[in-house]
């Protein structure tokens, strides 16, 4: 029995280069392994299964967060699962206005502040206040200019205009005299309540402030906050369905396709050797946490 046992743990295995298995593909973090087992009574048994990265670094416990460590796999060194405001990451529920130091709000419509790169009166009156009305600016704006305020953009007054009746080629722009002036309208550069709003008339009342699915990553929407608008932003490592146990970036094998912090240099594998021991762990979960709930 015990002769059998030896021969059993004995097995030859193919010498392997570094970071190869013996399947000839590399063992790298989160890929299917096979294990054999050798047991009391000389028989084998084998499964295989999804395994985390071996990684090296110290000990869970010893104080510092390192060698392929994270919230999860060892809160004591790495801290809880949850976005903590200050550590660099603009990850779960912070945005810009929960935690400016990790997260920064682009510039959109609607902000209160008038970013003169990108918005002006013409784009952005919400902001930036409505363009001022000039007369000779080829523009006769409804409610602002008539023919006898401006006849060089609304063109001179009709004859009989100030008859006191308002005739069939009278109307307020032409003739406000005889047709009193002109009710409030869309781009007089008045927000009428009742009559204009954002989606109606974003000239007069500003841009509609950002919203959770208008198709657009503004303000202060980010990833983990509304992925159906900024899927842009989140990592762009796949999300592995069917497998509780893949949750981070950094569980995906080195240099894997279209995840570029698997390639050498990237936050899984800084110093591109393969192993991860000096890899972001912590931001893997967090990253993969925000696009793959």
């Amino acid at each position: 029995m015990r002769a059998r046992l030896a021969l059993l743990l004995a097995v030859v295995v193919p010498a392997c280069a570094e970071g190869e298995s013996s399947s000839g593909f590399g063992s790298a973090p989160g890929v299917t392994t096979a294990t054999i087992t050798a047991t009391s009574d000389a028989t084998t048994t084998s499964g295989t299964g999804t395994t985390a990265p071996t990684t090296g670094g110290g000990a869970c416990g010893d104080g510092t967060c390192d060698g392929g460590e994270y919230c999860e796999t060892c809160p004591e060194d790495c801290g809880g699962c949850e976005a903590v405001c200050g550590d660099g990451m603009c990850v779960g529920a912070e945005d810009c206005l929960a935690c400016a130091s990790d997260c920064e709000c682009a510039p959109y419509c609607g902000n209160g502040t008038c970013d003169m790169q990108l918005e002006n009166c013409f784009n952005c009156a919400g902001d930036c206040g409505p363009c001022g009305v000039s007369c000779g600016d080829d523009t006769c704006t409804p409610g602002r200019e008539d023919c006898l305020s401006c006849a060089a953009d609304c063109g001179d007054c009709p004859a009989g205009c100030n008859d006191g009746t308002c005739g069939p080629d009278e109307n307020c722009t032409t003739c406000p005299a005889d047709c009193d002036a002109c009710p409030p309208a869309c781009g007089d550069g008045t927000c009428d309540v009742g009559l204009d709003s954002c989606e109606s008339c974003p000239q007069d009342c500003g841009a509609c402030p950002p919203q959770c699915g208008d198709g657009t990553c503004n303000g202060a929407e980010t990833c983990g906050s509304c992925k159906a608008d900024c899927e842009a932003q989140c990592t762009p490592c796949a999300c592995k369905d069917g497998d509780p146990n893949f949750n981070n970036v950094c569980h995906w094998p080195p240099n894997t396709p279209a995840c570029p912090p698997t390639a050498p240099g990237g936050y899984c594998d800084p110093n591109g050797d393969g192993s991860y021991d000096d890899g972001d762990w912590q931001k893997g979960y967090f990253e993969y946490a925000d696009k793959c709930p």
